[in-house]
């Protein structure tokens, strides 16, 4: 079996070997006419057609010859290099000149496209190209009338671009002028466009004059020129020179006159060449392909074999991907959706075959992410979905497909009723917490009312005393404020509304949070000291900070169990980050317990809801905060909240979490 596998790859190895060994004599036989001239100040390597007689071709005996192959000579003669010549291709020539494998190709048109990757000479010929057809064909006389017409023309010819103006057509690539000729006298084409010099020489040569004719007018007038390699000045200046030199001595005239002034015959050992040539190709050939078939039909088995089991595999990945809850695309560089799963289309609601091919813009898509939030990190944006209002959850960014090409990968989910259920339980905590509250509220709005009863009653007594009437005018003033501060406060505290960062000034935020429990504070002699600079500010949602403070003061309040009751409020400022701590000396915390304290409905309180601490860990998420609870069982728990120190003032709308 190992015998057979290698069998192939070593007769390719001899059929290589014998091309190889081919083409070196051949090379060999075609520089040998010329020799060497001596001039070996610079040397080049020249590229041509090895077959677009009468401008170069390989001669009954196999020599490179031509007016391009004489003209370039007598360049290289007059300017002092030497050359060496490589026919070949000419598909391969311009190949090989781009890569700078050669340094010129001795006769080239000049267009417009060509002028991207090459420099041209000055121009020593005007070149033109024509339409060949049949002398029995009266149905072409022009070039429009081509349309729909089967056209024979040389691969990597110019004449192509002039095609792309017509309406349709089949091309018929060949690689030579003389294969095109017979593409038409064979009946296989209805017309040939070549170089009209080549051709008229062709016709001639095949004998066949009578038979074609040549209609319309001609096509792509152009200059016809050496060409070298883009930027290869120095070079292109030596060619220039000699070209101009070659005029002026009466060199070129000459040439010109050798090769268009006379009909060259082509002999017939040529084709005899040929023919032997292209049947030792066709044996070898068939031979490599019947290894091959046999080869391939060994091999059909296990690709079926393996076919199905990749198709088994990418069936399931594809039933995976749909049965999970969040959705999927993908994104290419055309922005074109190439792949969906089933949650994708149901989160978007749209139908699934629709969704995929379609340019992502034209979806809800464009409304949750840009290509500047490629990083992979978990973003939640709102947004709207046929008119419904629709939390969602996303990361995007970058991988490689099969093919190694960049695609975007965007994976979400629809967490609306997450954030319902979120919403309703931060709401359930604030209206737990206000009820603890409610009795020292009522306790700061009765003292307030209480000084303005007192005073309101010794108005008819006390009227005319001008020191009364002093007092009463600051102090009624004051308790007003005071009751209506009380209670936009506490309007504030309960009134349900989206997060908004705003500049807070921390000290003030403490003293509101100390004054709504001050009444609860003095039942239960508790002492609450303040330690914060009055200028630190933060960034951060004044609604959300409040209740925060509320529910860790209250969870101190509720842990006391000592005489000596304290609370220590400090607050600083470190490098970009503001510290606030909550030090109680209550009964403190076992430590087993303090990676669920955050958790929904964790408590160890008998009348407690375990949602307290959840909800403002949550709070403190939205608004970029952190936490960090140092706790010693018997001697009282520190809570240390993290706040980004505030910038410029930006008021922003936060994003739900």
């Amino acid at each position: 079996m190992e015998k057979r596998k290698l069998f192939p790859y070593i007769m390719a190895i001899l059929v290589f070997a014998l091309i190889v060994i081919f083409c070196v004599k051949e090379y060999r036989s075609s520089i040998n006419e010329y020799g060497t001239q001596g001039y070996s100040k610079i040397k080049v390597k020249v590229a041509g057609d090895n077959n677009f007689p009468p401008y170069e071709f390989l001669d009954e005996n196999n020599n490179y010859t031509g007016f391009n192959v004489d003209i370039m000579r007598a360049v290289a003669l007059v300017t002092g290099i030497e050359i060496e010549y490589y026919p070949m291709a000419w598909d391969e020539a311009c190949d090989k000149l781009k890569k700078g494998e050669v340094d010129i190709i001795q006769g080239m048109r000049y267009t417009r496209d060509r002028d991207l990757f090459y420099d041209f000479s000055e121009a020593y010929l005007e070149n033109s190209q024509s339409i060949f057809v049949l002398s029995s064909n009266d149905d072409i006389k022009r070039f429009k009338d081509l349309n729909g017409k089967r056209i024979a023309i040389q691969r990597g010819d110019v004449a192509i671009s002039a095609l792309y103006t017509l309406r349709h057509y089949t091309s018929i690539y060949t690689e030579n002028q003389e294969e095109a000729i017979h593409q038409l006298i064979g009946g296989k084409a209805d017309a040939f466009i070549g170089n009209t010099l080549t051709g008229v020489y062709l016709i001639d040569k095949m004998g066949i004059r009578d038979n074609v004719k040549i209609v319309g007018e001609t096509l792509n007038t152009t200059q016809y020129s050496m060409a070298v390699k883009e930027g290869n000045t120095e070079l292109l200046n030596i060619i220039n020179k000699g070209i101009r030199e070659i005029k002026r001595n009466g060199t070129y005239d000459m040439i010109y006159r050798k090769w268009f002034g006379r009909t060259v015959s082509y002999p017939i050992q040529f084709f005899r060449k040929l023919a032997v040539i292209a049947i030792m190709v066709i044996l070898v050939f068939a031979a490599v392909m019947i290894l091959f078939l046999r080869w391939n039909s060994m091999l059909k088995k296990e690709v079926d074999k393996r076919t199905l089991q990749i198709k088994r595999e990418r069936d399931f990945r594809e039933k995976l991907l749909n049965r999970i809850f969040s959705g999927i695309i993908t994104i290419n560089k055309d922005n074109i959706i190439t792949f969906a799963n089933e949650p994708a289309a149901k989160i978007l609601d749209m139908e699934l075959d629709k969704l995929i091919g379609l340019d992502y813009r034209q979806t809800n898509i464009k409304d949750l992410f840009s290509t500047d939030e490629l990083s992979g990190e978990s973003i939640e944006k709102e947004i709207q979905i046929n008119g419904r209002k629709v939390y969602i959850n996303y990361r995007a960014q970058i991988i490689h497909n099969m093919d190694d090409n960049e695609e975007i990968i965007v994976i979400f989910r629809d967490i609306t009723e997450e954030k319902l259920m979120q919403e309703s339980i931060i709401t359930k905590d604030k209206m737990q917490s206000l009820g603890n509250l409610i009795t020292g509220i009522a306790h700061e709005i009765r003292n307030p009312l209480t000084s303005i009863k007192a005073y309101t009653q010794l108005i008819p007594k006390k009227i005319d005393d001008a020191k009364f009437r002093d007092k009463i005018s600051k102090d009624i003033p004051q308790e007003i404020d005071r009751l209506d501060k009380l209670v936009r406060d506490l309007l504030e505290y309960s009134k349900p509304r989206k997060p908004f960062m705003e500049k807070i000034n921390l000290y003030e935020a403490v003293d509101n949070a100390l004054l709504l429990l001050k009444n609860t504070l003095e039942e239960k002699l508790i002492k609450a000291e303040i330690y914060i600079d009055k200028d630190i500010t933060v960034q951060f949602d004044r609604n959300h900070l409040q209740q925060i403070l509320i529910n860790i003061i209250l969870n101190a309040i509720e842990s006391m169990d000592k005489e000596d009751k304290k609370i220590i409020i400090n607050g600083e400022n470190r490098q970009d980050t503001v510290y606030l701590s909550i030090k109680d000396n209550g009964c403190g915390m076992d430590k087993n317990i303090l990676s669920k304290i955050f958790n929904p409905f964790f408590t160890t309180k008998a009348n407690g809801t375990g949602l307290g601490l959840y909800v403002s860990y949550q709070l403190l998420l939205q608004n970029n905060g952190g936490i960090n609870i140092d706790t010693v069982e018997g001697e009282g728990t520190t809570f240390t909240i993290t706040f980004n120190k505030t910038g410029d003032d930006i008021y922003a709308e936060a994003a739900y979490c």
